[in-house]
């Protein structure tokens, strides 16, 4: 009977493709490298990834990921998940989600095959001799390398994975901002001239932000951030692929927390050259899982010039270096950066604003951007203001995931709004 575990490379990947080839339904494979990825009909995915340096295996899908390290003859995760097992159900979940993903696998043109029955059984067996003394030679390789390293030896005299320890679970709790690094030595954190990420955790419990490749689900960073705190650090230009280790109960930078949940986020971090980024951590109810992320463009305002008041009230900005002009205000008690933007009839502010000032009561809406539909709600703000101006009662678009808030035409209509290359002048009608 073939072990479930000690599979490293070609063999693990075996196994999984002909667990998925038992099915009988559409699921595409496409193996690449260390990287098996199973594609079903609705466009959803599983990404099977074996990481070389770790000998451990990471398991990613729509409702998260997971990491598996062999561990007395299994592959296990922290909580004693096996992998076949946990993919198995991954399968069967996907399957069950979409009808379109329970059809069967397209017809293939079977070749003929001519009669030749002897020859196949005796280059059968020859292989099977073959294959047989390579498993021993290797087998007895492996064994004279670990007596001669003096690595610890498992119950049936395999050499344990010296990165098995890594499962264990460390005492006490980092501090928030801490940072780990786990592959590509020169990937750093702290280079100036890297653009600057902002990690703001309004969550009820603490978050753990880890960072892979694409397509790779292997992470290369992790980064934690306490309930309602918030850090930075710099990343080099590149996307990311993310997921979110959410929960109370910690266990390493590597898999976050023992009890909590694991998220996985479809699109990636896309960090560009001179884009400070921020990411928006928010909670959507009481559980762990109530987790929601919002990701903008950072814009400090202390990066912006102060607005310059003339005599006569006129306010005028400077344009910035990305073409836009910003002007300064608040909603309620909140300080707010509006980008002006005439094209757009309606003043629009993003959920997470609207949160911070209050706003409950808000008509659901669908909206017509620049990137297509969007659904999003109408509200009205009692109070605002906009430099020294100050604004009664003013309708607001609430969109979720907005980078930037957007000062509309029902908010400029009010005043005299005059324009040149470089300034923007605004003052009372």
């Amino acid at each position: 009977m073939e072990s479930p575990g000690n599979e490293p490379g070609s063999a693990l990947f075996a196994r999984i493709q002909r667990m998925v080839n038992e099915r009988g339904v559409d699921i595409r494979q496409n193996l690449n490298g260390n990287a098996l990825r199973l594609e079903f009909a609705d466009g959803q995915r599983i990404l099977v990834n074996y990481d070389v340096q770790t000998q451990n295996v990471w398991l990613a899908a729509r409702s998260g990921g997971i990491e598996f390290a062999h561990c007395d003859g299994t592959w296990r995760a922290h909580d004693q998940t096996e992998l076949y097992a946990r993919l198995n159900e991954i399968i069967e979940q996907t399957i069950a989600a979409n009808p379109l993903n329970a059809r069967a696998p397209a017809a293939k043109v079977q070749p003929v095959v001519l009669p030749q029955a002897v020859a196949y059984r005796e280059a059968k067996q020859s292989h099977g001799v073959r294959n047989v003394l390579i498993l021993a030679l290797a087998g007895l390789i492996g064994f004279w390398a670990a007596l001669k390293l003096g690595a610890p030896l498992g119950p049936s005299g395999a050499p344990l994975a010296l990165n098995t320890p890594n499962l264990q679970c460390e005492d006490g709790f980092p501090v928030n901002g801490s940072v780990n690094v786990f592959a590509e030595p020169g990937l750093r954190t702290d280079n100036p001239d890297d653009p600057q990420l902002t990690l703001k955790n309004d969550h009820t419990h603490p978050v753990l932000l880890l960072l892979s490749a694409p397509q790779t689900a292997i992470p290369a960073l992790s980064v934690l951030i306490h309930a309602r705190h918030s850090t930075t650090l710099r990343l080099p230009v590149g996307q990311y692929d993310m997921m979110f280790s959410v929960g109370n109960t910690w266990c390493n930078p590597r898999k976050g927390f023992s009890q909590g949940h694991l998220l996985k986020f479809d699109k990636p971090l896309d960090v560009q050259t001179n884009k400070p980024l921020q990411l928006a951590l928010q909670t959507s109810g009481s559980g762990v899982a109530d987790f929601q992320l919002f990701i903008k463009s950072d814009i400090s305002e202390a990066e912006l010039p102060a607005p310059t008041f003339t005599g006569d009230g006129n306010m005028e900005v400077r344009r910035q270096a990305n073409g836009h002009f910003y002007l300064p205000g608040t909603i309620g008690d909140i300080a707010v950066t509006f980008m002006v933007d005439t094209g757009a009839s309606v003043t629009s502010i993003s959920s997470e604003l609207a949160r911070q000032v209050g706003i409950r009561n808000c008509k659901e809406m669908q909206f017509q951007t620049a990137n297509g539909t969007a659904n999003g709600c109408i509200a009205l703000v009692p109070h605002m203001t906009l430099g020294n101006f100050v604004l009664e009662n003013i309708t607001v678009a609430v969109m979720p995931n907005l980078e930037t808030n957007l000062l509309g035409a029902n908010v400029l209509r009010n005043f005299q709004v005059s324009q040149s290359d470089s300034s923007m002048s605004i003052g009372r009608r």
